[in-house]
């Protein structure tokens, strides 16, 4: 339904996908992607789902050669990792992208990552700016770039699903949503997180304006 509306799907990991080899994880989604024109796979590590699975880099060079994978997000939360994708797609399909999904090294894109962040929907501002100055070789880059991690660190702190629950109180504090509820979650972060959260906001609103 998604390819069919003009989207491009994401084959988000599950305990039928990950419990697969690399050889045949590649095999389904490839068959999968058969009528598509294009999606993008995904690597999740262990720490964020019991079913998330990085996979070794030979089934990501075999991932590199279904036509219809444009890029894959990474998530094990390891430069290493990533720089040995970075390496392998500039070293064999140089047009894959590589979408890094570690919040604890959102520099990353200094190395010729994308990113699907997770922590960018608690500032899309903050990012989109972050992104420009980036691109136009403006200094300010290093600051605001070192202001977000200093989020990412403290939101994706073990144990790493609590980020949902930093979120929360994140967005509360800049007016987005009501409640920072979040019953689901088996562990909530400390409400001491608020005030932490508070400074770190009014210093990115600070920025943005």
């Amino acid at each position: 339904e998604i390819a069919s509306r003009g989207g491009t799907p994401v084959l988000f990991p599950s305990h039928g996908l990950n419990a697969l080899g690399g050889s045949d994880w590649v095999g389904a989604q490839a068959r999968m992607a058969a009528d598509w024109d294009s999606y993008l796979g995904f690597e999740l590590g262990p720490m964020f789902v019991p079913h998330g699975r990085i996979y070794d880099l030979s089934a990501y060079r075999m991932l590199l050669d279904v036509p219809q994978c444009i890029g894959a997000k990474h998530s094990s939360l390891s430069r290493e990792l990533e720089w040995q994708r970075l390496d392998l797609r500039d070293r064999t399909r140089p047009d894959f992208r590589v979408l890094t999904g570690n919040d604890l090294a959102i520099d990353m894109v200094m190395y010729g990552s994308d990113y699907l962040l997770g922590l960018s929907t608690c500032a899309p501002d903050a990012f989109a700016l972050r992104d420009r100055y980036w691109a136009e070789g403006d200094e300010r880059f290093y600051e605001l770039n070192d202001l977000l991690q200093y989020l990412g660190q403290l939101i994706f702190r073990p144990p790493v699903p609590a980020y949902r629950h930093s979120a929360a109180q994140f967005m509360k504090l800049r007016g987005w949503i009501d409640c920072d509820g979040a019953p689901l979650l088996d562990t909530l972060r400390p409400d001491g997180d608020v005030e932490i959260l508070r400074n770190i906001a009014e210093r990115i609103e600070a920025q943005v304006r």
